[in-house]
């Protein structure tokens, strides 16, 4: 866990921004889950386990409660109560949330996420939907050079049962092994499908399986190369290529690859799963991932399909440092400093602020009682482009002395024609 300093919490607020834009234009509405639960909510999926990975802790009235891992579950429980709610609903958070693992490059134990979800719409439109609104948040954040990587858990929970791995806490267990690729080496991957009762040919299946890896067009064709008869291997290949064909009508197919290494480490997943990697450094991590969960509202009383994704806005902050600054002014510095000259006018530059404030600048003035030097000082110490310089004798004639401290010139100026500048009315 971090402080979140003036300049990175200005570079936050610009990329919260930028995501709420394109939420809008696609139709989510925001909502804020409750941070905390009870702990029987957040094990109803993952299991008592999962109290080894989260902050929890019981209260003065003897409940155990949870603070939350991730912003999808709460919104499926919310949803779940919410009979109200016109279906599908599109409801979308940014927030933090906490876990109890080791801090990692671009993750810590408290961190923040956007969420986005499509409640109530089975179709593959709403996976189209979905993996087409995270890349339109990407594109607006700049961070265009991107590949969606899409897959299925289903497609690979029937290849599983096709090689004889039936039992389903081996399939999931399979299935976690399997979400380490890029984490793990070969050796250290066969071990450990070893170690769960694999023999070396499954092993060596598996690893066929997820070298898979390719456009949609020639991944489809190795996949029906397996000649896999199952109906759940072959629902889950059905479910992919109506999602691919779902993101050709909004003309999003051009960054696909179908990867079956993809398969989302958290368990409520059961479908269509996709993870969006920067082609210039995955060893980042996905910046946005997500999928088909429509069992997770049925775990808390209503069956309801459901579609997400939600993205790292750490991770999205150290993509951005490696590409070209964003030209928008995120820093929260204000526009206008007013100094004044002498105590004596002290009150007139009090109002002068008030005044622009009213126009809808951002100003500051001198709050401790500094000479003109220091008060210009601090004014260029934090970059604050313009500063009105407010004394007796330019009152009298009606100016003030506008400063452009990036130009370094000074002019004496009409206050109302100051007042028009700085505005831009």
């Amino acid at each position: 866990m971090k402080d979140i300093g003036p300049e990175e919490m200005g570079l936050r607020l610009w990329i919260s921004n930028r995501i709420l834009q394109v939420l809008n234009v696609y139709g989510f509405r925001l909502v804020e889950p409750s941070p905390i639960e009870n702990l029987e909510t957040l094990e109803a999926k993952c299991g008592p386990s999962v109290r080894d990975e989260i902050y929890w802790f019981e209260d003065k009235a003897g409940r155990k409660l949870g603070l939350r891992f991730d912003l999808t579950v709460g919104l499926a429980r919310m949803v779940a109560t919410r009979r109200d709610l016109a279906l599908p609903a599109k409801l979308a958070a940014i927030s933090n949330m906490w876990r109890y693992d080791e801090p990692q490059h671009g993750r810590y134990r408290c961190f923040y996420q956007w969420d986005a979800e499509i409640f109530g719409s089975p179709l593959p439109e709403a996976d189209g939907e979905i993996i087409a609104l995270s890349m339109d948040i990407l594109d607006s954040l700049g961070l265009g050079g991107y590949e969606v990587r899409v897959s299925s858990r289903r497609l690979a929970e029937g290849f599983l049962n096709a090689l004889g791995v039936e039992e389903p806490s081996k399939v999931e267990a399979a299935l976690r092994i399997i979400d380490k690729f890029r984490k793990a080496s070969r050796e250290e991957l066969a071990r450990d499908l070893a170690n769960l009762g694999f023999t070396s040919q499954q092993v060596e299946e598996v690893f066929n399986f997820i070298a898979i890896q390719a456009p949609p067009e020639e991944a489809l064709k190795r996949l029906e190369a397996f000649d896999v008869k199952g109906e759940k291997f072959q629902r889950g290949l059905s479910e992919v290529e109506a999602t691919v064909e779902a993101l050709k009508a909004l003309g999003k197919d051009g960054r696909i690859l179908l990867d079956m290494s993809i398969v989302r480490g958290l368990g409520y997943y059961d479908g269509v799963v996709f993870e969006i990697y920067d082609k210039e450094d995955v060893g980042l991590g996905a910046l946005v991932g997500g999928g088909r969960f429509d069992g997770l509202c049925r775990l808390y009383g209503r069956d309801l399909p459901a579609t997400g994704a939600a993205g790292g806005i750490e991770r999205t902050i150290l993509a951005l440092e490696k590409k070209a600054k964003p030209s928008e002014d995120f820093s929260q510095k204000p526009k206008v400093f007013v100094a004044s000259v002498g105590v004596e006018v002290r009150g007139k530059a009090a109002e002068l602020a008030a005044r622009l404030r009213r126009l809808g600048v951002s100003v500051e003035y001198d709050l401790r009682g500094r000479s003109l030097k220091g008060q210009l000082e601090y004014a260029d110490s934090t970059g604050i482009p313009y500063i009105l310089i407010v004394g007796g004798r330019e009152l009298e004639r009606g100016t003030v002395r506008l400063r452009d401290m990036e130009r370094r010139v000074e002019r004496e100026i009409a206050v109302e024609e100051a007042f028009r500048l700085l505005s831009g009315s």
